[in-house]
């Protein structure tokens, strides 16, 4: 009952709510675009309205524990977001063209040792998995610090307002209108056409302990982008194969957040920026549109990249002192 509330109540908003803008007129939604040679594909998002997190959802610790406390946000103007996540192609163009590298150490899943740990030795251009690396598989082993140089290496290159999506942006952009756990619906087993999560091909491989989505994706880690189907907004892999960085602070509440599309940060600085979406070896419960976690700036691991968004007309943005 709840989420029906809730949605009900999204949904009488959006039907009061003028949310075509000068952006949509612009470029409308569904529009595909590249703003150069190698820069990652875009798709224009329209505005709208939507529930962030999961009423009724189960006591969590940490990030997470935001979820069961939902609130109504509004999108007030269309943005882009990447069609994909960052590849390593695109990824290395950065690299080539700045002095920006990564630092070494990466967390990463060891299967001669069958566990997690960090390793000294691997970075972005030689993660543990998977092992046959390609072009075309999102960059992973890189901090949120590495993605902010990317996007701000994109912004100055394009001269176009690229920049890490805010929380509130990703979640409307992967439910893609959506009011299920994950674009397709509630079960995670249905979902092996449309993500690269941890499911029985994976388990075949790898024993993480806990249980698989009961169906196969095809691949047992890390998928190259693109492979699964799209959510109704175009996008690629929201859910699963690689969790996102995204702009927000990590907090343990949505209480006091701003309710429209901005990035709620503050101004001395966050201990944790907020991950998105799962990836091909968190649990399935993970693997959701309103599931968030946290960790800190510098966090390197090997089932973790981001996308990129863009401005279509000005934006303001949200910091306060915590």
């Amino acid at each position: 009952m709840p989420r029906l509330r809730f949605a009900a109540a999204a949904a009488v908003l959006l039907a009061a709510s003028p949310l075509a803008g000068a952006a949509e007129a612009m470029r409308p939604a569904g529009t595909v675009f590249r703003s150069c040679d190698g820069c990652p594909e875009m798709v224009v998002v329209p505005a709208g309205l939507f529930v962030m997190g999961t009423p009724g959802a189960a006591s969590a610790s940490g990030a997470a524990r935001a979820e069961s406390g939902p609130v109504v946000v509004r999108i007030p103007r269309a943005f882009a977001i990447g069609r994909h996540e960052v590849t390593r192609a695109q990824y290395a163009r950065f690299i080539a063209d700045t002095d920006h590298e990564p630092r070494p150490g990466c967390r990463n899943w060891d299967p001669a040792l069958a566990r997690l740990h960090d390793d000294v030795r691997r970075g972005w251009r030689d993660p543990a998995t998977p092992s046959a690396l390609q072009d075309d598989h999102p960059v992973t082993c890189v901090s949120f610090t590495d993605a902010q140089a990317y996007v701000q290496w994109l912004a100055r290159k394009t001269g176009a307002r690229y920049r890490l999506p805010s929380e509130a942006e990703w979640e409307y952009a992967a439910r893609a209108g959506s009011v299920t756990s994950r674009p397709w619906g509630d079960d995670a087993a249905s979902g092996c056409q449309f993500a690269n999560v941890y499911d029985l091909t994976a388990d075949g491989h790898y024993r993480l302990g806990w249980t698989p989505a009961g169906c196969r994706d095809g691949y047992p880690d890390l998928a190259p982008v693109g492979r699964f189907g799209a959510n109704r907004f175009g996008l690629h892999d929201m859910i699963g194969n690689v969790r996102e960085w995204v702009q927000d602070c990590a907090t343990g509440s949505y209480e006091g957040r701003p309710t429209d599309a901005r990035a709620w940060e503050w101004l001395g600085g966050c201990r944790e920026r907020v991950l998105r979406g799962g990836s091909w070896r968190t649990p399935t419960g993970f693997a959701r549109s309103a599931h968030r976690d946290g960790a800190a700036a510098e966090d390197r691991a090997d089932d973790t990249g981001f996308r990129v968004a863009l401005d279509l007309e000005g934006r303001g943005s949200a910091a306060e002192d915590r």
